[in-house]
């Protein structure tokens, strides 16, 4: 009981601190909204969207996302209250509650105190913060993808296997490369085949007809999601998706992108230049590294591979950056690396795991919340671009 009113606290206090931070979410880029009123009226297609909308695929004059619907599962009751709520209210109610879940599925493996902690940590000092509270709908995909995960591995820990594998579907059919998570589960399961087969039962019931339904209604082809004609688009538009043209963009999924992430997500640093002889940092629309942003999540790229657990999770982080890092772009315009955000939750338990609860945890939590506030200010003040 204890642990669920700290949880509950702990989503509140998030919860308030995102709105307090941006108060009045501007509502662009809302893919999600207008698919969930699509939804409720029993169609597939976007109407009502702006012209100026990236990512969107036209077909037989009638236009898609090629996201996976999820996301816009998760919008349908809000947009059904008497004041319906935009897409960016729900990417923070959402992000805030996840928070809680995530305070109460650390619970199942280390102290109520680094529990907090991380959990602490991943809503403010990580690209969670930002992510959520703008609630774009490429961020909106990873705070449902986040959701969904954390309840995988909630009931997972939990041995109920077949709501683990619903919940993990829905996880990938928030964020696609999430998929290769699944190789944890694979691993924590494959000496009980009676709880792995429950979960992947439940998982392919899920994911395979709800896909290919979603792929056929759309454009007539079980396997075709549209993510190559954007890719396409892009390409060809002159658009500066790389900060270093040497580093790509190559093929839609290209082991040549790898240096590309690695580089971004670890290591770029923000903008640095001198005016009228002063120095000015800002941060970079292209993405910023944890060594700046959050560097503590750096400790979980050392786990302890002797511990088994340890050593799952950070397979399953692993096989999910896989999948990320060969994407032609690394995000584009964002603060610090948003793909990170389809495996932090197994990097935040091994965090749990390994780390102390002492002075540099804490320093290194203060560092990492001081720059991400000071990035969504700078966003929402001046933007990234």
């Amino acid at each position: 009981m204890r642990k669920f009113l700290i949880a509950s606290i702990l989503a509140l206090v998030v919860l308030g601190t995102y709105f307090t931070i941006n108060p009045k979410p501007k509502n662009d880029y809302d893919h999600y909204l207008y698919l969930a009123k699509s939804f409720l009226k029993l169609e597939v297609n976007l109407t009502g969207q702006a012209e100026f909308y990236h990512d969107t695929v036209r077909k037989n004059g009638k236009t898609y996302a090629p996201f996976g619907p999820a996301p816009a599962l998760l919008m349908m009751p809000s947009i059904m209250l008497p004041k319906p709520l935009s897409q960016q209210e729900v990417s923070i109610i959402l992000g805030a509650v996840s928070i809680g879940l995530l305070f109460v599925l650390l619970n199942h493996i280390t102290t109520e105190k680094k529990a907090l902690l991380i959990s602490i940590f991943i809503a403010f000092g990580t690209v969670y913060f930002w992510s959520t509270v703008m609630g774009t709908v490429w961020n909106f995909a990873h705070i449902s993808a986040v959701f969904f995960v954390i309840l995988a591995l909630i009931t997972h820990f939990e041995k109920n296997d077949f709501l683990s594998g619903v919940f993990f579907a829905l996880a990938v059919l928030s964020r696609y490369p999430v998929v290769g998570g699944g190789l944890f589960f694979l691993l924590e399961l494959y000496k009980d085949r009676p709880r792995l087969i429950k979960f992947l039962v439940s998982f392919a019931l899920i994911l395979i007809p709800v896909q290919f339904i979603y792929n056929w209604l759309r454009f007539q082809n079980l396997f075709e999601m549209g993510y190559v004609e954007i890719y396409q688009r892009y390409t060809t538009s002159g658009f500066a998706l790389s900060p270093i043209r040497s580093f790509g963009p190559f093929g839609y999924m290209d082991p040549r992108n790898f240096p590309l992430h690695l580089l971004v997500f670890l290591l770029y640093p923000p903008k640095i230049s001198f005016i009228h002889n002063l120095l000015k940092i800002a941060p970079s629309a292209y993405g910023m590294g944890v060594l700046f942003t959050s560097p503590l999540l750096l400790a979980s790229l050392l786990p302890n591979l002797k511990d088994k657990l340890q050593r799952n999770l950070f397979l399953g982080a692993i096989s999910i950056a896989l999948f990320d890092f060969m994407h032609y772009a690394q995000g584009w315009v964002q603060f610090g690396y948003r793909f990170a955000l389809d495996f932090i939750i197994f990097l935040a338990l091994i965090l749990a795991l390994k780390i102390k609860a002492g002075k540099i945890t804490t320093l290194l939590i203060l560092w990492s919340i001081a720059v991400c506030t000071w990035g969504i200010i700078f966003d929402l003040r001046f933007g990234l671009l």
